[in-house]
């Protein structure tokens, strides 16, 4: 059986890519990587990973290829975890078991806390409470083309995306909101839509290339979720990857008790 062993990096260097298999899990000792993702000839960043998280074990776990590609974006240090270790630690005795019950542990508790804050501070706005839904402008590229003032969401699904350009073809559907992108890579011509689900109010990305980022957590049909709710008050929602100037500000106004 392949060992597990240690690597160390340059920046730059990519550790694997997109659509390779699924055969190793890794470990950040030391340094930064960066998530992409391809879309057309570019890749685009998704997430910056650091000293100690946990990276590529989905492929693992599910055997199936890697959805995106990570990079080195500084000399790096890393443990490497084959497919077949990996698999071992949890039949054998084994000292490493620990270390990644415990990172997995952390991020099914992270994402506990995150659950038990939107159950107890949002719960998704409910729309038999809400008085008027505005849809703001939070970067200079969508200030310019919407305005200071925003839009006035008066019915749902109110659905964002972008203009097409010449030769490209996407779904019929109406689009509410359609941008002028110099950066397609970025945001699909249907992106997102802010929509009534059972009584309160939703985000669901529309199966875009880079999903979407709703308070800085991502959604897509590449992730776990491809919705999240929207609470009172004011929710930052940016469509495409971590550098996309396509940045929005949803805010939700309850009506008088």
């Amino acid at each position: 059986m392949e060992q597990i062993r240690e690597q160390s990096l340059p920046a730059g260097k990519t550790i694997y890519k997109e659509g390779d298999p699924g055969d190793a899990v890794y470990i950040i000792a030391e340094g930064k990587v960066e998530v992409l993702r391809k879309v057309g000839k570019k890749k685009v960043r998704l997430a910056v990973l650091g000293k100690g998280s946990l990276f590529g074990e989905s492929g693992v776990i599910r055997d199936t290829s890697r959805s995106t590609t990570v990079r080195a974006l500084a000399p790096v240090d890393l443990m490497v975890i084959p497919k077949p270790a990996f698999d071992s630690v949890f039949k054998q005795d084994n000292p490493l078991a620990l270390t990644l019950l415990r990172a997995l542990c952390d991020r099914l508790a992270q994402a506990d806390m995150k659950l038990l804050h939107h159950q107890i501070y949002s719960g998704g706005a409910s729309l038999d409470e809400v008085q008027r839904m505005r849809l703001m402008a939070d970067s200079p590229e969508v200030l310019a083309q919407i305005g200071s003032e925003g839009l006035i969401i008066d019915s749902l699904p109110f659905r964002v995306g972008r203009h097409l350009y010449p030769g490209e073809t996407a779904s019929a559907d109406q689009v509410e909101l359609m941008l002028r992108a110099l950066q397609g890579d970025q945001i699909s011509p249907l992106h997102f839509a802010i929509e009534n689900y059972e009584g309160r109010l939703i985000i669901r990305d529309l199966a875009s290339h880079l999903g979407t980022l709703v308070n800085k957590n991502r959604i897509g049909h590449f992730e776990e979720l491809s919705t999240a709710d929207l609470c009172f008050g004011s929710t930052p929602i940016q469509a495409g990857g971590l550098d996309s100037p396509y940045r929005f500000l949803f805010v939700a106004e309850r009506g008088a008790a």
